[in-house]
């Protein structure tokens, strides 16, 4: 295997491309599958049957116990979530550019009910108190209330920025929502990401509460089972400080924030890493039935954390200053052991009795571990897919999300680009063009047909870029042959299509705003061809206090709508305010309020 993806790294992507294609062995074995990659799990108390949602593989798989296959379903279109209710299934998928929710009978396999949701509806949770199941539509910010009765949508409440999960109060009274990325310029004092808090009576917002400063990438939320706390795993970024080591979290640290349930504020935000070793990836998390353990799976690093609640709780209350806590790498010392997990990339974890099931994305397999204490966890694993292909972008995708060739584990491409290779809402100041300038983390779509790659221009090409990540951000080393996988992967992807488009077309409001940005507005100027950027260096005269020039990179337009805060040092937090605020190419001087507004519809439906 080895010798071969040495033999491959040498060659160029087409070819590699058409060997794989012709010769799988490879990379698997002649009747490989493609990955099904494992993404969310719910357990079936009745039947007492594991369900595990696998994303590109477009099934559901059950599974008993012991993690012996019962049954496999396909379903129509990429599940994002699911939970179990009443019997049934509830899933989320994502099909195109749309959203729904199902409702599939666990016997057969058959879809009961399917309601059209919004782009990227993910991670649905019920309130059986109120017979209703929430979805976040990621795309859209804004979560669906869905009467589980009638299987209609009956409300929408809007939140701040990608929201990608969600946990019920036991009482049904509340909704505590995750807010993926900060919602607001980089170059603020505390930049962060938010929980918002939701009435379930009268859907409207009772406050969002901000995280510690450089909390970003929330990937899960769980509550105590006795209805006191809530959980949240994250990224917690150093990014005031120049990007010159990893020791002792300089850079990247992985966080566990605490929320009380009663006043709604945050406890504390508790490290998962190690002194000398991250915990990069912090993903799933779950609470033991008794409420005695937090387990926590770290995705980078391909581990588990079990935490002694009671103790760390306890601590947390005795703290004198429970603010600095998220300083502390040493805090969960006699309260945490890891345990390492035979598979890669673990994500998803479920707490059932004394047992917890782990999805594990990219080698699709669960881990089954018995936890028999703190210090003792029995493990096995399961494959879901014994020959599974491993194409050249795959791989790639796989090292973007690998802390364990970095060193001592900190972070991996993911912890600054947690949006699928997108960025992550901060400033950081890379040493590429010198010390003392932060610059906001751009996108990494089309980012190898859109050469320079940094808003500086610094660096040629993304090949440069890539490679110069690994050795300067992560200080690792990495094989040619994996460099090239990276740029495998990076070339693959393509941009969410638009949510502000109406069925796929322009609204009549964007129809104006793209008269505008051809005419009167002047920018296909600068943004002009297929990826709406002429790739060259403007002076765009703008230089801030931190600033050595101000002339800056065209960035692409693609996707646009995704990608903020914006400018060089994320100054503007809306696409309004990059013309505006900042009268970027003086349109404010030439376009009315109306105009404005048009010409943000259809940059936004880019």
């Amino acid at each position: 295997m080895n010798m071969s993806r040495r033999f491959l790294g040498s060659l160029p992507v087409s070819l590699v491309l058409l060997l794989i294609a012709s010769l799988p062995s490879l990379f698997g074995g002649d009747d490989g599958s493609l990955p099904f990659s494992p993404t969310a799990l719910a357990f079936d108390v009745d039947s007492r049957t594991l369900v595990v949602a696998e994303q590109t593989g477009a099934s559901v798989v059950l599974l008993d116990e012991r993690g012996k296959e019962l049954k496999r379903y396909d379903v129509p279109g990429h599940p994002s979530g699911l939970c179990s209710y009443d019997g049934d299934i509830l899933l989320t998928i994502k099909s195109g550019a749309e959203g729904y929710l199902l409702r599939l009978d666990l016997g057969n396999g058959e879809i009961l009910s399917k309601l059209r949701l919004g782009q990227g509806a993910r991670s649905p949770v019920v309130n059986p108190v109120k017979k209703q199941v929430y979805v976040c539509n990621y795309f859209e910010n804004d979560v669906s209330v869905v009467d589980l009765d009638t299987f209609e949508e009956v409300g929408r409440v809007a939140v701040p920025r990608m929201p990608a999960g969600a946990v019920v109060t036991l009482d049904g009274s509340r909704l505590f929502v995750t807010n993926f990325l900060p919602d607001m310029r980089a170059d603020l004092a505390h930049v962060a990401s938010k929980i918002t808090v939701i009435d379930a009576d009268t859907l409207s917002v009772l406050k969002h509460i901000a995280l510690e400063n450089g909390s970003n990438g929330l990937r899960d939320i769980a509550i105590a089972p006795d209805g006191s706390t809530v959980y949240v795993t994250h990224n917690l970024g150093r990014y005031q400080v120049p990007t010159t080591q990893l020791e002792r979290g300089w850079m990247a640290t992985n966080a566990l924030s605490v929320i009380d349930v009663a006043s709604q504020e945050l406890e504390a935000t508790v490290l998962l890493d190690e002194m000398d070793r991250g915990a990069a990836g912090s993903w799933g998390v779950s609470v033991s039935p008794d409420s005695k353990y937090i387990y926590v799976a770290h995705s980078g690093t391909h581990d588990i954390s079990v935490i002694d609640r009671a103790g760390m709780q306890a601590k947390i209350g005795a703290h004198s200053n429970p603010a600095s806590i998220n300083a502390d790498l040493g805090f969960l010392v006699g309260l945490r052991k890891r345990f390492p997990l035979g598979g890669n990339g673990p994500r998803e974890i479920l707490a059932i009795g004394n047992r917890i099931y782990v999805g594990e994305y990219f080698s699709d397999s669960i881990s089954i571990l018995d936890v028999v204490s703190i210090d003792e966890v029995d493990t096995m694993r399961v494959e879901l897919n014994p020959n599974i292909l491993v194409t050249i972008e795959r791989e790639g995708e796989i090292l973007f999300n690998d802390a364990s060739h970095c060193f001592q584990m900190w972070q991996s491409c993911n912890s600054c680009h947690p949006d699928d290779v997108r960025g992550d809402g901060l400033n950081w100041d890379i040493l590429n063009d010198g010390l003392g300038n932060p610059k906001n983390v751009k996108s990494l779509v089309f980012s190898h047909v859109t050469p320079p790659t940094t808003i500086t221009g610094c660096r040629a090409n993304a090949e440069v870029s890539v490679r110069a990540g690994f050795k300067y951000i992560q200080f690792a080393e990495v094989p040619e042959e994996k460099a090239l996988a990276m740029d495998a992967y990076l070339k693959s992807l393509r941009p969410e299509p638009s949510p502000y488009l109406r069925n796929g077309e322009l609204s009549e409001a964007a129809r104006l705003g793209e008269e505008l940005f051809q005419g009167k507005a002047r920018c296909s100027k600068c943004h002009n061809g297929e990826y709406l950027t002429d790739m060259e260096m403007h002076d765009l005269e703008n230089a801030g206090p931190k600033d050595k020039t101000s002339i800056w990179d065209t960035p692409t337009l693609r996707e646009v709508w995704r990608t903020g805060p914006y400018m060089h040092d994320g100054r503007a937090a809306s696409l309004y305010d990059v013309l505006k605020q900042e009268n970027h190419n003086y349109a404010a001087d030439r376009l009315t309020e109306e105009e404005l507004l048009n010409l943000v519809e259809y940059v936004k439906s880019l």
